[in-house]
């Protein structure tokens, strides 16, 4: 009896253990595929080119470059680029309708984990956060890469 209550108990301690795991979807730096845009009209958004160069060359070494244009979510509107959004490299992302231009560069990532499951945590469930990058030299913060107008 004592064997069986011993087995019982075991087992809740595994289960209540597996219990603690996040089954959470990690999406990071490594998947950036949109960019928001607060205060603008649809009109400003129609035509957006997105040029990609090599870090820190002065924007002179394009990399690649995409059009696209940004839809209402919300309160504010969403562009989904073709490819996603490399912290290596800068950006520049032009208005065509306005002649605006913002500026990406100096994308900062940090390694945090991810669906960690006590006590244990595979190297497999680390992903690049992004916490901040320069949008026109000025510092911005967060996750997401938002430009205002």
């Amino acid at each position: 009896m004592r064997n069986i209550a011993l087995t019982f108990l075991m087992v809740g301690v595994l289960l209540g253990i597996s219990s603690c795991c996040t089954k959470k979807r990690c999406i990071g730096a490594d998947n950036i595929y949109e960019i928001n845009f607060y205060n603008f009209s649809e009109t400003n958004l129609d035509t957006i080119t997105i040029i990609s160069y090599a870090k820190n060359s002065n924007f002179s070494t394009i990399i690649d470059s995409s059009v696209t244009q940004a839809n209402k979510s919300g309160d504010y509107f969403s562009a989904y680029t073709i490819k996603k959004i490399n912290t290596a490299l800068d950006y520049k992302i032009k208005l065509i309708s306005t002649r605006q231009v913002y500026i990406l560069t100096d994308f900062e990532v940090k390694k945090v984990g991810c669906n960690s499951c006590f006590p244990y945590r595979p190297e497999s469930d680390f992903y690049n956060e992004l916490n901040g990058y320069h949008l026109n030299k000025q510092r911005q913060t967060g996750s997401q890469i938002k430009i205002y107008k």
